[in-house]
């Protein structure tokens, strides 16, 4: 018998061409979906970081300023306000987790925010915490008197 060279793709060629792309698709796809998932986290630690940046280069500004001085922090209430002498004041409304400037919205999802003063240096030291849904920044100011 003589048989003659076929010659194309068979079915079992087919198949296992088929199935390789499959396996192929599937891994990249894979390897896709985790790193998506892991810039949503990135994209809330920037945002954190971003607000967070806004808050200190008001506050060092604030204490760059020759002669101006801490006044009050009052905490009482769902609105914490943060004084200063010249005017200016730092408002956390608890309910609605923001943080104004005077009357200008300066931070979002701002679960907490405190204030402490040290004066044990001889020199006038207010220490900001503020904290994020999912950091918290700590900072000191030394106030220009």
């Amino acid at each position: 018998m003589n048989y003659k060279s076929q010659k194309g793709i068979t079915m079992v060629s087919l198949v296992i061409y088929i199935v390789c792309f499959l396996i192929v698709a599937g891994t990249i796809g894979a390897i896709t979906i985790f790193f998506y998932n892991n810039t949503s986290l990135l994209d809330s630690e920037v945002y954190s970081s971003a607000e967070y940046n806004k808050l200190n280069m008001y506050l060092v500004k604030e204490s760059e300023q020759e002669g101006n001085s801490f006044v009050n922090f009052d905490n009482s209430g769902n609105m914490y306000t943060l004084t200063f002498s010249n005017g200016n004041v730092y408002t956390f409304d608890k309910d609605n987790n923001l943080l104004y400037f005077n009357k200008v919205c300066l931070c979002e999802d701002v679960q907490g925010f405190n204030v402490l003063t040290d004066y044990t240096t001889g020199k006038e030291v207010v220490k900001v915490k503020i904290d994020f849904s999912d950091k918290s920044y700590t900072t000191s100011y030394c106030m220009d008197v």
